[in-house]
C-alpha cells in the first residue's frame, strides 16, 4: 500500500518532506520517495508497512490535513501499482 502526498510547499526541501512525513508515520514508513521539489507540483510517494487497504485509508485519513511549513497537505491511499500522483486541484 502506498500514500501519495501533495500541496507540499515549494520553499521545502526533500530532507525537510522526508524527515516531516518519517516523523509523521513513525515505523509506517517503509519507503519515502519525493519529486519535483521547489515547484507547484511537488508531491511524494510512501510505501507502508501495511498490507491492507483498509490501514493505508486510515493512515491517510490521519495524515490528511496535517501542515508542512503552514500548508496543509493531501493525501490519499493509492494501491502499489500506481505509478502517477494526482495533480492540485
Amino acid at each position: 500500500m502506498n500514500l501519495i502526498v501533495w500541496n507540499i510547499p515549494e520553499r521545502c526541501t526533500e530532507q525537510q518532506v522526508r524527515d516531516f512525513l518519517s516523523h509523521e508515520l513513525g515505523h509506517y514508513a517503509k519507503d519515502i520517495s519525493v519529486y519535483e521539489t521547489g515547484t507547484d507540483n511537488a508531491y511524494a510517494k510512501v510505501e507502508l508497512n501495511a498490507e491492507t487497504p483498509y490501514a493505508g485509508e486510515a493512515i491517510a485519513s490521519q495524515l490528511q490535513g496535517r501542515r508542512l511549513e503552514g500548508v496543509e497537505l493531501r493525501v490519499s491511499a493509492a494501491p502499489f501499482d500506481q505509478r502517477e500522483a494526482p495533480r492540485p486541484e
